[in-house]
């Protein structure tokens, strides 16, 4: 991949998609768009992971993908701080692919002082899958901050109006589609491939989550115990998985002529070709027949130590806040693992004062231990762990 960005005042993702239609996803250039996009208030911080891998830790360790961090100077003592609030792994499997899997995580200060974040992983299925997850972690960011509809309010980048975000990000995962049934246009290798997408957007006390396909978002809460040692996490699932088998989807993919079997979606038509999933970016074979990329968009509130009935107890015992983290994370995680047992993971560490860096480690550690448990041949591991 080369970039497809050179440097200049105003950024134009239109004419850039348009390369695509070659068929050729490329790259974009994120060291000269991060000081294009924000100005130096606003202290921008962009990680994204790089085909580049490294392998970490003792045998039988696991190839990752090296993170790329981009930064405006304003934002250097951030990067400090950074893993106490923030882990990310992005571990290849066993297949004979590349790892297929991408994330990204994007942190700025709006003009009011308060932080907003974007948390996203991909999971790429097909023979070109790797570059399709690649091309929404470069792009997504972009479109979602470039959405016209999020420019309602003089300053700011995110609006304070939770319905506008709502609906911005919507466009942003519209337009996303486009460029991706672009990217997904002939030869058949393309037409095969494709990625799930899961998005998270934080801002002014409320997070703000999109899905296509069967990675995952879950909010964790440590609630008060009998014991400051005691673990009790509330899990709230913030997605749902887009498999072929659910009544609503199945119904959709045999209107347009898909066939559901065995747990996937196939083409009626040569080649037969299947998927496990019923939502997906890219893919253009089997969206043919039903295979969706519209997004389940949903808000919730991220509420703190006042705002529930435990949580007041325990305000009135002076516990203090509550701590809330999101874990977002590919199948790999999720095969043998539930969100319950996700957030159970990250709360435990989190309970013994581990940051969300050592939490994502241990959540990762778990999931490859799963996999090496059934027997089965491990797939690419992601997750996102970020302490709100």
């Amino acid at each position: 991949m080369g970039n497809a960005l050179k440097a200049s005042c105003e950024v134009r993702p239109s004419t850039e998609a348009r390369r695509l239609a070659g068929g050729d996803p490329e790259e974009l250039n994120w060291a000269e768009l991060i000081d294009q996009l924000f100005q130096p208030c606003h202290e921008a911080l962009l990680l994204l992971t790089s085909p580049t891998e490294q392998t970490f830790g003792k045998e039988p360790a696991r190839p990752r993908k090296v993170v790329q961090c981009f930064r405006s100077a304003a934002a250097a003592s951030q990067v400090e701080t950074l893993s106490d609030r923030l882990g990310l792994v992005c571990q290849k499997g066993q297949k004979k692919t590349p790892n297929q899997d991408s994330a990204f995580y994007l942190e700025f200060l709006d003009s009011d002082g308060d932080k907003i974040w974007l948390a996203c992983v991909m999971d790429g299925h097909g023979p070109l899958g790797h570059e399709m997850s690649a091309l929404v972690m470069q792009w997504l960011p972009l479109l979602v901050l470039r959405e016209p509809k999020l420019a309602s309010e003089a300053g700011r980048i995110v609006p304070s109006d939770p319905q506008t975000v709502f609906d911005a990000i919507t466009a942003a995962f519209q337009k996303m589609s486009v460029l991706m049934m672009r990217a997904s246009a002939a030869p058949l290798q393309r037409e095969l491939s494709g990625t799930t997408c899961v998005f998270a957007l934080a801002a002014r006390g409320l997070l703000h989550t999109a899905n296509v396909g069967d990675s995952r978002a879950v909010l964790g809460t440590l609630m008060p115990g009998p014991s400051e040692l005691a673990l009790r996490v509330d899990c709230r699932p913030l997605t749902r998985d887009h498999k072929p088998e659910d009544v609503e989807e199945r119904a959709r993919i045999e209107a347009m002529g898909g066939v559901v079997k065995n747990q996937r979606v196939y083409t009626d038509t040569w080649p037969i070709v299947g998927l496990n999933l019923s939502r997906s970016f890219g893919d253009s074979r089997v969206h043919a027949v039903g295979v969706s990329d519209v997004p389940d968009v949903t808000t919730s509130f991220l509420e703190s130590a006042a705002q529930t009935g435990d949580a007041q107890a325990a305000c009135e015992s002076d516990a203090g806040p509550l701590k809330q983290f999101l874990a977002v994370a590919s199948d790999g995680v999720w095969e043998f693992l539930s969100s319950s047992d996700a957030t159970d993971t990250v709360g435990a560490m989190l309970l013994s004062q581990k940051t969300a860096s050592q939490a994502a480690e241990r959540l990762a550690s778990r999931a490859e231990n799963s996999w090496r448990q059934e027997g089965a041949d491990m797939d690419d591991i992601t997750t996102i762990v970020v302490v709100i």
